[in-house]
């Protein structure tokens, strides 16, 4: 994809920020949601795009300039975190597809020492970093958030509306079902694990209407649960996604 000017000048002076490690890391803990830099999360290390993060509220944000960079740093930061010594020992996944509202269903979950907050739709990632973890002492807690494809959708357009911060719809339900998908790939490898533990919870609220977080079993999630994200499922509400954007959501 090309850029434009603004874009260019945007992504050389991130990628000059990111040449100087320290400096990047001060910056990324001063970052108020990042918890003095406890919490890493690509979507965060995006703040570090100057562009990225000055817009007017409610204004779209341009994730282009920072895209790999972001996505480079976090990973970074968090592999270089797992690898400190000394540091105390519970690192906290949190998995959950788009709009899947994984802070407030985990407002009551101790954050760990160190957290990653992303979706864990990349199986292989996803254990690289808990062997990792493992293989540095720490107790892995996995954390995942499920979400009606319908609510989810909603916080998706409500979380661009007013953070400017925005995922393609049509793609959404797909989605949550491949990082349903690796979730049960991961309970499976690491369910007799005595270093990793589970939480699976049902995300009922949303913004302006708080739910409650309820604890769900594997088996909710499994191919014939009543969770269970099926591709006919996903296609479904893809489809549905494709006809709000065009403004016809009632066609068909």
């Amino acid at each position: 994809m090309r850029l434009n000017r603004e874009q260019r000048v945007a992504q050389q002076a991130m990628r000059d920020l990111l040449t100087d490690e320290v400096e990047a890391d001060r910056l990324y803990d001063a970052l108020p949601e990042s918890h003095g830099g406890r919490i890493v999360s690509t979507d965060l290390a995006r703040y570090l795009d100057v562009r990225y993060r000055d817009v007017p509220a409610g204004e779209p944000r341009d994730v282009i300039p920072g895209w790999d960079l972001a996505w480079r740093y976090a990973q970074g930061r968090f592999e270089r975190e797992l690898r400190q010594e000394g540091r105390k020992r519970i690192v906290r996944f949190m998995a959950g597809g788009w709009g899947s509202g994984k802070t407030h269903a985990l407002e009551r979950i101790p954050l760990g020492d160190l957290a990653w907050d992303g979706t864990l739709k990349d199986t292989a990632w996803a254990r690289s970093m808990m062997d990792l973890a493992l293989e540095y002492g720490w107790q892995v807690l996995l954390a995942y958030v499920f979400r009606d494809i319908e609510v989810a959708l909603y916080g998706a357009v409500e979380r661009a509306m007013t953070e400017g911060r925005s995922v393609p719809l049509t793609d959404l339900p797909e989605n949550h079902r491949l990082v349903q998908a690796s979730i049960l790939k991961l309970l499976k490898n690491y369910r007799h694990s005595e270093s990793v533990s589970f939480v699976l919870l049902h995300n009922t609220g949303w913004k302006d209407v708080k739910g409650e977080s309820l604890v769900i079993a594997e088996e909710e999630l499994a191919p014939k649960g009543a969770l269970h994200y099926s591709q006919r499922y996903a296609d479904y509400y893809a489809e549905v996604a494709r006809r709000v954007e065009a403004g016809n959501p009632r066609k068909g």
